[in-house]
């Protein structure tokens, strides 16, 4: 997915989810969801992501693979507890909340993601080329969901 469709499924994840979670800042919590939206792809040296985080996105992605171990739920579990350790947890599903938003868009294109890499083989995909058609169709039907809700507030 492309890096505002993944910005856009943070917001709405956040506006289905956020307001089952208490206990600190609300905007702090929604830059964590945004943050999590887009942090996964920290592996892709073209993303937007890895090259804002300048030599710490080249290392990591000379490590790494994209898709690989920050697509993976076992990586977001591993954050959540670390940000849950320094903070607390409502920070820490924050920042869950928007990185499995990401996986989830991601596991909607054709290469998917290995959900339980790298202790398992199995894989989610699905039938949106990442740019394509269906993932514009996603991203405006986003839009209007955010638009929406700010007109209406529905969530």
């Amino acid at each position: 997915m492309l890096f505002y469709t993944h910005i856009f499924l943070g917001i709405v994840s956040f506006l289905l989810m956020g307001r089952f979670f208490n206990g600190g800042n609300e905007i702090i919590f929604f830059f964590l969801v945004l943050i999590g939206s887009v942090l996964p792809d920290i592996d892709e040296a073209k993303s937007k992501v890895n090259k804002s985080l300048g030599m710490v996105g080249w290392v990591v992605s000379f490590f790494s693979k994209h898709r690989g171990m920050f697509h993976s739920a076992i990586f977001g579990g591993l954050l959540f507890l670390v940000i849950s350790l320094v903070s607390n947890s409502y920070y820490g599903y924050g920042l869950l909340i928007g990185y499995f938003a990401h996986i989830l868009g991601d596991g909607l294109t054709p290469r998917g993601i290995k959900l339980f890499y790298p202790f398992s083989e199995f894989k989610i995909k699905g039938p949106l080329r990442v740019g394509g058609v269906g993932e514009w169709a996603l991203f405006v039907g986003l839009v209007v969901i955010v638009i929406r809700d700010l007109l209406l507030g529905i969530f």
